[in-house]
């Protein structure tokens, strides 16, 4: 006998944009005096489905972020820009989900700005600030799942110091996110059809006489 078992649909894949508003600052040795800047993040993000409820997803992530710090009191601005790779690991409970995961930062662009009589003007970022930064993302939010959209709050803090030099103290960056994303509508996968053969107890007992 012939038995054909057609397995349940799986759910593609899923990819679409992220995007919203940064709160970034620096934390470490000497800088408690410099002040929070504003910024934005944008990029692609996408859902890999690992339990078939879809309670358990994976997001990878790559996202320009704007980050660093001010001092208002002597016009000193540090703006950092990264492209951020973060892989989050999502737990969807109901319309509130909680995701978070390891992010790897690499610097693409910096600017100092500041009075002329401050002498941080001198400095050149690229020398004294690592390229690349290891970090950790946390985050809740909102989603409205079949509509693939989701609004969230996230943290993003370094794991290992920013600075290259010892010019300057250790120093890490650290960001709040105000972030929405959407997801495009995941393709649909035909069933799969799987034939396998098996004796029923008659033509067993047939093949016995």
């Amino acid at each position: 006998m012939v038995i054909t078992v057609i397995a349940a649909q799986a759910q593609a894949p899923r990819f679409g944009f992220r995007g919203g508003l940064n709160y970034a600052g620096i934390s470490g040795s000497n800088v408690d005096n410099l002040d929070r800047t504003y910024g934005f993040h944008a990029g692609l993000t996408s859902r890999f489905i690992v339990t078939p409820d879809s309670f358990l997803t994976i997001h990878p992530e790559i996202l320009y972020s704007q980050k660093g710090a001010e001092y208002e009191e002597t016009g000193f601005e540090l703006k950092l820009d990264y492209i951020d790779v973060p892989v989050l690991a999502r737990i969807d409970a109901g319309p509130i989900y909680f995701e978070g995961g390891p992010q790897v930062s690499v610097r693409i662009n910096d600017t100092v700005n500041s009075d002329k009589d401050d002498p941080v003007h001198l400095y050149n970022p690229d020398q004294l600030l690592r390229r690349a930064s290891f970090s950790y993302v946390a985050g809740v939010g909102l989603a409205a799942t079949r509509l693939g959209l989701d609004i969230g709050v996230r943290y993003n803090g370094e794991v290992s110091n920013i600075n290259n030099s010892d010019d300057i103290p250790n120093i890490r960056s650290n960001v709040f996110m105000l972030t929405v994303s959407y997801l495009f509508p995941a393709k649909k996968r035909p069933p799969v059809e799987t034939e396998y053969e098996t004796e029923t107890e008659y033509e067993t007992e047939t093949e016995i006489e």
